[in-house]
C-alpha cells in the first residue's frame, strides 16, 4: 500500500467527489468520474453494465430522501 502525504490524498479524494447537484438522482445509483456524473440507474448491477461506465468509476447510492437531523 502506497503512503501519501495529506495534500496528495486530498487531491485524489477531491477527484472522487461529485461537483454537481445530486438531487435529480435521488433513489438511484450514480457513476462518478473526475467529479462528473457519468450515468445513473436504479440498481448497481444495471449501472455497471452500461457502456459508458468504467470499473474505475466511483459508484454512489443517492438516498431517496434528504438527510435530516438525528436528535439523540
Amino acid at each position: 500500500m502506497a503512503v501519501q502525504d495529506q495534500e496528495s490524498f486530498r487531491e485524489a479524494q477531491a477527484k472522487l467527489d461529485a461537483k454537481e447537484d445530486l438531487a435529480p438522482y435521488m433513489g438511484r445509483w450514480v457513476a462518478v468520474r473526475d467529479g462528473k456524473v457519468i450515468a445513473s440507474d436504479l440498481s448497481l448491477s444495471a449501472l455497471q453494465s452500461q457502456e459508458q461506465v468504467e470499473s474505475s468509476d466511483v459508484f454512489i447510492p443517492i438516498p431517496r430522501t434528504r438527510a435530516g437531523f438525528l436528535i439523540a
